[in-house]
């Protein structure tokens, strides 16, 4: 099955938007990878991030000329 790149939006949890570049099956599992990046990293201080805490964007390829840092 064929990957795909995603931007995982953390929206406004701690102050501002933190973008994430993942690489996922689907919208869901690129979700999930970011939820356990942060559960491993909660300190009990900062604010948790949750599923509704979340957006993903697409990233197409085909609109991309030439080489880019994504992230």
């Amino acid at each position: 099955r064929l990957m795909h790149i995603y931007e995982v939006i953390v929206v406004a949890v701690f102050g501002t938007d933190i973008s994430h570049f993942v690489v996922a099956k689907n919208a869901d599992n690129a979700k999930k990878i970011i939820l356990d990046y942060y559960s491993t990293r909660d300190d009990g201080i900062r604010p948790t991030v949750t599923m509704y805490d979340l957006t993903t964007k697409l990233i197409n390829l085909i609109n991309y000329i030439d080489e880019v840092m994504l992230g």
